[in-house]
């Protein structure tokens, strides 16, 4: 893995800052003939952003309260906790540490030792037995969502005016053991939604309308963006803001349409009326292209691509009309390799490329749940009772999450499960320890095992 991370495998989100998804280092579930998933722990955990691992049978997660009066309103504290990585059960909590305005934030285990947390407008440091190291406070008054972290320890992290998308970023270099700026703060020259990747010394941002490469240039102490490679996507009037990238050896990856009226699942909530695409550039000259993923309007998404290095296989998935593709990459081309019409995921893959395996969610809705009308006259009334847990477990009959394998190279489901989620997955699961996965969604957090 790039980057100062903790020399275990998931010990940053997406498995690394690359942010391939990709679960390597760690043997896949190998699912044979005959055998099934089933869910053998349940947390009811409102709300949860990040599942992370950082020595074999570490379990973290990082919590918060979900404000009163939506995402960059009210403030709200974050805590992480560490989990019995059998029954997720609390094992150890930090104190509940200062944020801010909220947004989803980030977490990883540095090779430092310690577990670095980024949540609103605060970054903290916390020993694996979650005590309090160092804090600092952040330099501009918005959610930060997340970070990442270089080959020389320091972490890279930045505001994120979402879902507005209107005010430039601001990034920040932080020390990793006190937290200080070790270069002064850099101001974008547009918004950035998306999270960062890196391969330890590139830093990479998606803009609203272009990508842009930065590096830390240490003997002059200051982040510099590259005036060179700057592709350019738009958006046109029918398409919004691209959302996290994967970066491979050749090209940077990302997708479009992030603009959403999310609530409880991400299905029917797209705002702009072109399909989404899935783009690439190189990361050499900077020559972009794309691909339609499910070519259906009003297509929208929230997160990452996945990426094979084995297969040289790129995942994308349109979250708002249920469509999840695949293609090889040959050269700078991309050949379609399958597509599921019937796979409404939204949230980080996880791939197994031992086993060729793809952990995805599911989403289903009762029917009449999902109409627009009805949706939209239940939005506020749901938000405010999904606030119990037992209004959660009442409403499961009404829409759950499933969690699905699939064969990567064919993307044949080969097994899946209904999970106890009224809320589909959004953010960051993990693998397991054994032949096991960790499903994370707003409200619940499952471990589902081989059976």
């Amino acid at each position: 893995m790039p980057g100062a991370y903790w020399p275990q495998p998931w010990t940053g989100e997406d498995g690394g800052p690359r942010r391939w998804g990709c679960a390597e280092g760690i043997t896949g579930l190998g699912i044979r003939p005959g055998e099934g998933l089933r869910v053998e722990a349940v947390a009811d955990a409102f709300a949860t952003d990040v599942l992370l691992r950082r020595d074999p049978g570490e379990l973290y997660a990082l919590r918060h309260p979900i404000p009163m009066r939506g995402e960059q309103t009210s403030p709200v504290d974050g805590w992480v906790e560490r989990l019995d990585p059998d029954t997720l059960e609390v094992v150890a909590s930090s104190p509940r540490l200062p944020a801010g305005r909220w947004w989803p934030g980030g977490l990883a285990a540095h090779a430092n030792g310690s577990i670095h947390m980024v949540l609103g407008r605060w970054a903290h440091r916390l020993s694996p037995a979650l005590e309090v190291i160092a804090s600092h406070r952040l330099p501009v008054e918005r959610p930060h969502n997340s970070f990442v972290i270089l080959d020389g320890g320091e972490l890279v992290t930045k505001d994120c005016d979402a879902p507005a998308g209107l005010e430039p970023s601001t990034f920040s270099v932080l020390d990793p053991e006190t937290l200080l700026p070790v270069a002064p703060p850099l101001r974008l020259p547009e918004p950035s939604i998306a999270r960062l990747s890196s391969d330890g010394e590139r830093v990479i941002a998606v803009g609203t309308t272009k990508v842009f490469m930065l590096r830390l240039n240490r003997d002059a102490g200051r982040l510099v963006i590259d005036e060179e490679w700057q592709p350019g996507y738009g958006p046109s009037p029918g398409r919004s803001f691209g959302w996290d990238p994967v970066i491979t050896g050749e090209h940077v990856l990302w997708m479009d349409q992030g603009r959403n009226s999310v609530d409880r699942s991400m299905v029917g909530t797209g705002t702009q009326p072109d399909p989404v695409r899935l783009w690439w550039a190189r990361l050499d000259d900077g020559s972009i292209r794309s691909t339609e993923i499910s070519g259906l309007p009003f297509g929208t998404e929230s997160n990452p691509p996945g990426w094979d290095p084995e297969g040289r296989i790129a995942i994308a998935y349109d979250a708002g009309n249920g469509v999840t593709r695949a293609w090889r990459m040959e050269g700078d081309e991309l050949v379609p390799l399958w597509r599921r019409d019937d796979v409404a995921h939204a949230c980080h893959l996880i791939l197994f490329p031992d086993t060729r395996e793809l952990v995805v969610g599911d989403w289903w809705d009762k029917g009449v749940l999902s109409h627009p009308r009805a949706r939209g006259a239940l939005r506020r009334p749901l938000g405010v009772l999904g606030r119990s847990a037992a209004i959660r477990r009442r409403s499961l009959p009404l829409g759950h999450d499933r969690l699905a394998v699939l064969d990567l190279d064919t993307g044949e489901t080969k097994a899946s499960v209904d999970v106890p989620s009224p809320s589909q997955g959004f953010l960051f699961p993990a693998p397991g320890f054994g032949r096991d996965v960790y499903y994370q969604s707003l409200t619940t957090i499952c471990r589902v095992a081989v059976t």
